[in-house]
């Protein structure tokens, strides 16, 4: 899965040739709605499981270090998310900041790298893990603007939080953009 991930974000690398394009229909916020699906490493001690995703994002913050475009505030959800030697199961709330660089615009996609920390909770640890963590991801999506004010997402990213809890989530949700510049 980490050559998957590693393709993607070389592939859209490759197709993006002007960092810091952005879209320029962006709007100055928007709030995205996701759902999808966490794919455990093989040494992890967790199960694959379903995601969900709440995101409020601020383009255009006044901040232009190294390409940045957006600052966005990540709320996940995965419930119980079953250990893979027990029949216990626990559930993760991850919320952080993840900051976003859009890459060159093509028409109506905009493909962007994303890398965030943050804090995780787990509800029932096991096997010497801590009810709360620090959370590292990174990774690489694009959105389809379907109108200026609503996006189709479409996300692949790479979650560390321990060494015995890593995954990739892929996922896809809808983005509502509003606010005037």
């Amino acid at each position: 899965m980490k050559k998957f991930t590693l393709s993607a974000i070389v592939a859209i690398l490759v197709l993006g040739t002007n960092l810091n394009a952005g879209d320029p229909t962006l709007k100055p916020s928007s709030v995205t709605l996701m759902g999808g699906y966490s794919i455990s490493t093989d040494d992890s001690i967790l199960k694959n499981n379903h995601t969900y995703s709440f995101r409020f994002t601020q383009n255009d913050f006044g901040i232009d270090n190294f390409g940045l475009n957006a600052f966005q505030l990540a709320l996940d959800y995965t419930p119980d998310i079953s250990y893979k030697k027990s029949k216990e199961v626990t559930s993760s709330v991850k919320f952080g900041p993840n900051l976003i660089w859009y890459l060159s615009d093509m028409s109506d996609i905009t493909p962007y790298l994303l890398f965030g920390l943050g804090i995780e909770n787990l509800s029932n640890p096991q096997q010497g893990f801590t009810s709360w963590d620090f959370y590292a991801n990174g990774g690489a999506g694009f959105e389809y603007q379907l109108r200026d004010d609503i996006s189709l997402v479409g996300e692949a990213k790479y979650s560390y939080s321990d060494p015995r809890r890593k995954s990739t989530t892929v996922s896809a949700g809808l983005k509502f953009s509003f606010g005037n510049y």
